[in-house]
């Protein structure tokens, strides 16, 4: 089990259609649980590393707060994966909710480099902003084309099928943030006037 982890660890750093692949056949559910368990805490101890720079975080604050944070990146994920499964739908797609709920967990898998590059980071004496800026840019371009392979893999569409189904509903949330204000303006000037 532990050589199948680590060929499953070493394709989806390096050959990510074929971890993929692999992990949609054989289910690695602990494996899944352990990528998101670990992503998660990564992300909360490098954001907090990085904002203890700028407001002093205490201990306590920050376990109960890690926690929490932890519940709440569960739910976007959850909620993605069936917003993500939705749009597929109607894109008129085929696949399982279930390996995209798998294959979308296992694309997390770069943010569990965020906690000890942030460390990496710190140990800097200059500079330190615009290489924790590159470094996330990296691992978010990483995640996105692994998220890109998690939705060609459940579905069995082009990369082209995948990014569609992957920026509809970001569009979507984009058009409604700036609409939404203009429509209030527009509302609240309309309703002055008469």
């Amino acid at each position: 089990m532990e050589n199948n982890s680590l060929s499953l660890l070493y394709d989806l750093a390096i050959n990510p259609g074929k971890g993929l692949t692999r992990a949609r056949e054989h289910r690695p559910w602990f494996f899944l649980l352990g990528v998101v368990i670990l992503s998660e805490i990564s992300v909360v101890t490098g954001a907090t590393l990085v904002l203890s720079r700028f407001a002093a975080i205490e201990g306590a604050l920050f376990f109960s707060g890690l926690f929490l944070i932890m519940v709440l990146l569960t739910m976007v994920w959850l909620t993605n994966v069936g917003i993500l499964h939705f749009f597929a739908e109607l894109w008129g797609k085929k696949g399982r909710i279930v390996d995209l709920f798998l294959t979308l967990g296992l694309a997390l898998f770069p943010f569990i480099f965020v906690s000890p590059l942030s460390l990496i980071v710190e140990s800097l004496r200059a500079g330190r902003i615009f290489f924790q800026s590159i470094i996330m840019l990296a691992l978010v371009l990483w995640s996105f084309c692994l998220a890109l392979a998690a939705i060609r893999e459940a579905y069995s569409c082009s990369t082209f099928e995948a990014l569609l189904i992957l920026l509809t509903p970001i569009f979507l949330f984009l058009i409604v943030c700036l609409f939404l204000p203009i429509g209030c303006i527009f509302f609240a000037l309309f309703s002055l006037s008469s």
